[in-house]
């Protein structure tokens, strides 16, 4: 698999990886390569992590997702109190929007954006799904994924995708070269 495959390559690559380091601005790149996509005439869906303000005493902050389709976000933070340890998800939560996204798909769409391939992905769970059919249903994917699943993320293509580092540029000119 190429780090930073030819841009000028047309073949269709079903999964597009974006690596990136805990701290790294990924929720504002996917942002971005969204608002290009859509300007460009392509039909983006998917759902984007935002976050607000900290939750009582804990340091994390309330965590959301936000589904480019509809504007409309949810909460997929599980505040726990201040005796815990590190932020928690609501898995819950994420079923819930992974499911929603699931049933949204249609060929409608050309590009679907998703926030993260993690633990959850790996496990079979997740996202994970959501990803296998917008694939079979030949919707190109943009996936974020922390270099600490990197590993995991390429047993999951198995050579059906491209990674990226953090350059939106690059990621929007793969999908408008094979979307054409």
């Amino acid at each position: 698999m190429a780090e930073h495959p030819d841009i000028t390559d047309t073949s269709p690559t079903p999964l597009i990886g974006v690596l990136f380091d805990k701290g790294d601005p990924i929720d504002l790149l996917l942002e971005d390569v969204a608002s290009s996509l859509t300007a460009s005439g392509l039909a983006v869906a998917g759902l984007i992590q935002t976050r607000r303000e900290l939750i009582g005493d804990c340091s994390c902050a309330d965590m959301r997702l936000r589904d480019l389709a509809t504007g409309q976000e949810m909460v997929i933070s599980d505040y726990r109190g201040a005796e815990s340890e590190g932020c928690h998800l609501d898995w819950q939560a994420i079923t819930i929007a992974a499911d929603r996204l699931e049933r949204s798909l249609n060929g409608g769409i050309d590009v679907l954006i998703i926030n993260r391939f993690g633990e959850s992905e790996s496990e079979g769970k997740g996202f994970r799904s959501t990803i296998e059919k917008a694939v079979g249903l030949g919707i190109q994917v943009v996936v974020a994924y922390r270099s600490d699943f990197a590993g995991n993320w390429e047993q999951f293509h198995g050579g059906l995708g491209d990674s990226f580092g953090l350059d939106a540029a690059a990621i929007v000119g793969r999908i408008s070269n094979t979307s054409l």
